[in-house]
């Protein structure tokens, strides 16, 4: 079990000047929990997830109102990334070891390049999926 057979292909990404309120319209469109954030060059930023957007709304102490605050203010600078031929069950543990809920899957010859992404609930699916067709996940 790869990494590949349960991420979400694509990325929607968005840039670090993008407004808060444009980051949230579009997660909420696209029924997404997070945008991976892209600076100049095409190259991975940052991650903003639902929790910051809701943590720069209800406890921002920035000073600014939520809604002029930036993607780039409010990101997750350190993102983890994996490539997609890495074992479900790695990814996993760095999930679990870094208490986070989402690895940006990277291109395996430029890893700054997101390709897509995996979350946790990506892995239950996955697992509920073999566990459906008669599997034995571990």
């Amino acid at each position: 079990m790869l990494v590949r057979d349960a991420m979400h292909v694509g990325v929607i990404s968005c840039d670090s000047s993008t407004l808060v309120r444009d980051a949230m319209r579009m997660m909420n469109e696209k029924r997404l929990r997070a945008l991976v954030v892209l600076d100049f060059d095409c190259a991975l930023a940052g991650i903003v997830s639902e929790m910051d957007i809701v943590a720069a709304r209800l406890v921002n102490d920035t000073g600014k109102p939520w809604d002029q605050l930036t993607v780039g203010e409010i990101m997750t600078n350190r993102v983890l990334t994996v490539t997609p031929d890495v074992s479900l069950k790695e990814a996993a543990q760095i999930l679990v070891k870094h208490r986070i809920h989402r690895l940006v899957v990277a291109d395996p010859e430029d890893l700054c390049k997101p390709i897509g992404i995996l979350s946790l609930g990506d892995i239950m699916r996955y697992l509920e999926r073999i566990d459906q067709a008669g599997g034995n996940a571990c």
